[in-house]
């Protein structure tokens, strides 16, 4: 009789047990709206200042979530009573009349918030306005980013515009005996072979020794286009001589190779024209003139031309 009862307690106990489990997981399934609030750093790509700082404000959002996941969110190491956003420059505003104290409005920052939360939560109000902080100013300059490459392209396609980067430059700080002798920054080394389309991607920027930059990687685009190559006799043509005078060319004409994209075969096409300007030709002291492309194809990606300079004689009508 006695191991019946026992039996009953036990079977009752974990009855209990199951239907507080069972309650308690359809409890933290349900979704609530609650207050969070928070002690904010912000990293900042402001040029000309120290990266963080920390806002005496604090920021008090209205915040959608179920039970397991604000749960989650307030015993986090990270973001439990502090969290830290990475805040583009451009969202901060300078406080008039206060050289290195900035605001932002907390609605501006959604995207941020997001990324440092995740997506279990919905942000309903932001209760704070705007947070308040003081950066901290720093020794700068800025200087270009230089793409270390090595792209060879498949025969009959070529590199058709400059390297695109962004960002094109970084701002560089330190002591100012370092600063002095950085004159540019360059990437990780991007190689290539036999490149047939448009390359794009990221690389690191190689970090410079005592001092740090606005930005660690860039984004890379390199225009890589099938080209056809065209040949043309083209005549130089004076621009700009002083009336009453003549500038004559040694050789007057010459052969110009230039490339178009491979699309436009076909087409009817101007050949390239150059001229040569007489401002070029009285700032030389030999009177050797590089002739100037004066218009071009549309898209022609480069050219050549034949003979690379002229000789040009000055004479009175």
């Amino acid at each position: 009789m006695f191991k019946r009862i026992g039996n009953d307690w036990v079977v009752l106990l974990i009855s209990l047990l199951l239907a507080f489990s069972v309650w308690f997981i359809h409890g933290m399934s349900l979704k609530y709206m609650v207050p969070m609030k928070f002690k904010v750093t912000i990293a900042t790509d402001l040029e000309g200042y120290a990266g963080e700082s920390s806002s005496d404000d604090v920021l008090v959002i209205r915040a959608t979530g179920t039970g397991f996941s604000i749960i989650g969110l307030r015993t986090s190491p990270n973001v439990a009573r502090s969290i830290k956003l990475n805040v583009p420059g451009a969202k901060l505003r300078r406080i008039a009349g206060e050289a290195n104290l900035f605001d932002v409005y907390t609605r501006d920052l959604s995207e941020e918030l997001y990324q440092a939360l995740g997506a279990k939560v919905t942000i309903n109000t932001f209760d704070t306005e705007k947070l308040t902080f003081r950066l901290t100013p720093r020794t700068h300059k800025k200087v270009p980013v230089v793409l270390q490459s090595d792209i060879s392209c498949k025969s009959q396609y070529m590199i058709a515009s400059d390297i695109v980067l962004r960002p094109d430059s970084v701002a560089v700080y330190g002591d100012v005996s370092i600063l002095e002798n950085i004159t540019q920054a360059e990437t990780e080394k991007v190689t290539f072979f036999n490149a047939d389309a448009p390359l794009d991607g990221k690389t690191r920027i190689k970090p410079l020794r005592g001092a740090e930059m606005s930005a660690s990687e860039v984004e890379y685009h390199v225009d890589v286009v099938r080209y056809i190559e065209l040949t043309a006799e083209v005549s130089f043509s004076p621009i700009g001589v002083p009336a009453g005078y003549n500038m004559i060319m040694i050789p007057s004409s010459g052969t110009v190779r230039y490339r178009v994209p491979y699309a436009l075969a076909g087409s009817e096409q101007n050949p390239p024209v150059f001229v040569v300007y007489y401002s070029d030709f009285s700032a030389s002291r030999s009177g050797i003139v590089v002739p100037s492309l004066y218009s071009a194809p549309a898209q022609m990606i480069s050219y050549e031309i034949e003979p690379a300079s002229v000789e040009c004689i000055l004479t009175e009508l």
